[in-house]
């Protein structure tokens, strides 16, 4: 199954639990240009440190709130619409923030606010491009890998990437902000 395809399922299994999408990716639109994609990564990397995430472990569990910063600076500096993606990583040997539906339902039916929910986030770009600043950062750590720049823990994925179980992969279950709002993991403050 290839990205796009769990996109779209992520979008519809979204639906069905009756979760707000704020707008949905789907359609994916064409193709992002190589020179915006530059452009995005340049604006990653520049946000990032301007905010004080300086290495692997500035980023490492952040993937909530950095994710937020990086899609508001993507609409607001690029008029660049993304979008935010929950799900997990996935080796043959290994998942990273492993997430099911029954826990996704489950956590909704009583959620644990303030605690911890295993899932991981990053950004779903309007071509499916896979946006994410985080992971590595993390993995960095949990695997001694030793700190990096955060610019080197940027990993921006083509959505048409073959998907392999040996180097890993990204699996969307869940598009938008609504769970994490209903979960606590994250909270809209209007002023």
């Amino acid at each position: 199954m290839s990205y796009k395809d769990r996109l779209t399922e992520a979008v519809n299994y979204t639906l069905s639990l009756g979760l707000k999408i704020e707008k949905s990716p789907l359609p994916l639109g064409d193709k992002i240009k190589n020179a915006m994609m530059k452009d995005i990564f340049q604006l990653c990397g520049d946000a990032l440190y301007h905010y004080g995430f300086q290495t692997s472990s500035d980023l490492a569990n952040k993937c909530t709130p950095v994710h937020l910063m990086l899609q508001h600076h993507l609409k607001n500096d690029m008029n660049l619409d993304s979008f935010i993606t929950l799900g997990d990583r996935f080796w043959d040997d290994y998942v990273y923030c492993e997430m099911s539906k029954a826990s996704i339902e489950s956590e909704l039916k009583n959620p644990n606010m303030g605690g911890d929910i295993k899932a991981h986030v990053w950004l779903t770009l309007t071509d499916g491009t896979i946006l994410d600043c985080t992971a590595e950062a993390h993995a960095d750590l949990l695997f001694n890998r030793g700190e990096h720049p955060a610019h080197k823990c940027i990993m921006i994925i083509d959505p048409n990437k073959q998907e392999n179980a040996k180097s890993g992969y990204h699996r969307p279950y869940l598009i938008g902000t609504d769970f994490l709002e209903k979960t606590g993991m994250y909270q809209i403050i209007c002023p």
